[in-house]
């Protein structure tokens, strides 16, 4: 139920002081319908813990002042923070798919959204919540440009990534036949109202024969063969990987549904790990999902996720990513 706006400017200070908490309040952005929020949220009193995104920020800001915020917890009761009650944050989504479906460009509808966006960044951008992964590291970690470029700039490999407008110089480039694979958004919604998901795929030059490559920029490159997949899962200082056999399985393995139950535990892949430990340092990013292949050359990296998934790894892999989540954004001995 929503604060009115009596409850929300009278008084508001006192009432969150009176409500404070033994635990240091904790921050999830995300849905807790969410099943890597939900797995999260298990391990956090619910006292203390606030759950927020662009839906449900109508329903949980309480107060908002130049000094503090206050937001309603998982059991409805006020929380103040500020610089004399600091929080831990951690981002998972921002907003519920399809949450501003149906809203007209230019719009009213899409002008409110716009404007609650707008408090929530703000709220992201407080000086008394500290960010597993703060929001602006975390866009910039979404782009796959800045991805590749943080890992040249540390020596990880990566395949040649080119991005042009004419195939024939990608072919010049990387040889035929070469991956294409999304720059922005791998889904979108059709006019038709389904759902559409754009899997990363070998091309030659001559399949994109007029196509505008720039029109809506994918990445070109290098095709390799991989032997392994790994997914590496880091949550600061720690990593975990697992590994797919790659034999069988398209050039992107989540068009197997089978395979998105078939990763093992794996400890053969150190310097990835080291890798991805560093790749997400140099990001800022204190929570990322990252996908590997290794080929005939060893491990290469292909792609950073800072609110990536993680439930379908091996059940000790999952648990202790989880645990290591809620015990950081837990730890009031690391608090400023």
């Amino acid at each position: 139920m929503r604060s009115s706006a009596a409850s929300r400017n009278g008084g508001t200070p006192s009432e969150a002081s009176e409500t404070a908490d033994r635990h240091p309040p904790a921050l999830l952005v995300g849905d807790p319908q969410d099943p890597h929020m939900a797995a999260v949220l298990a391990r956090l009193p619910r006292r203390g813990t606030i759950v927020v995104d662009a839906a449900s920020l109508p329903d949980t800001l309480h107060y908002l002042d130049l000094q503090h915020i206050t937001l309603l917890d998982q059991c409805g009761r006020p929380v103040r923070l500020g610089v004399d009650n600091p929080a831990r944050g951690w981002i998972r989504r921002l907003a519920p798919a399809g949450w501003d479906a149906g809203a007209v460009l230019g719009g009213p509808a899409a002008a409110a959204l716009a404007a609650r966006m707008t408090l929530l960044a703000a709220l992201l951008r407080d000086d008394s919540i500290t960010w597993l992964t703060p929001v602006d590291a975390l866009f910039a970690a979404e782009n796959k440009i800045v991805q590749y470029r943080t890992a040249h700039a540390a020596g990880v490999r990566t395949p040649t990534t080119v991005v042009n407008g004419l195939a024939a110089d990608l072919t010049a480039v990387l040889g035929e036949p070469f991956v294409v694979k999304p720059l922005g958004p791998a889904n979108f919604t059709g006019v038709d109202g389904q759902e559409h998901v754009v899997h990363a795929r070998t091309v030659n030059a001559a399949d994109l024969d007029g196509t505008d490559l720039l029109d809506a920029p994918f990445l070109a490159q290098q095709r390799l063969t991989a032997r392994t997949h790994l997914r590496i899962a880091t949550v600061t200082d720690h990593a975990w990987t697992a590994e797919l056999d790659a034999t069988g399985l398209p050039l992107d393995w989540r068009r197997s549904p089978a395979a998105h139950h078939a990763f093992r535990p794996s400890s053969r892949w150190p310097q990835a790990e080291r890798a991805a430990l560093e790749l997400a340092a140099r990001l800022g990013t204190g929570f990322t999902c990252q996908d590997w292949i290794v080929d005939a050359d060893g491990p290469v990296f292909l792609d950073l996720n800072p609110g990536g998934q993680w439930l379908f790894l091996p059940d000790n892999a999952t648990a202790q990513i989880a645990d290591h989540l809620a015990g950081w954004l837990g730890d009031a001995e690391c608090r400023p």
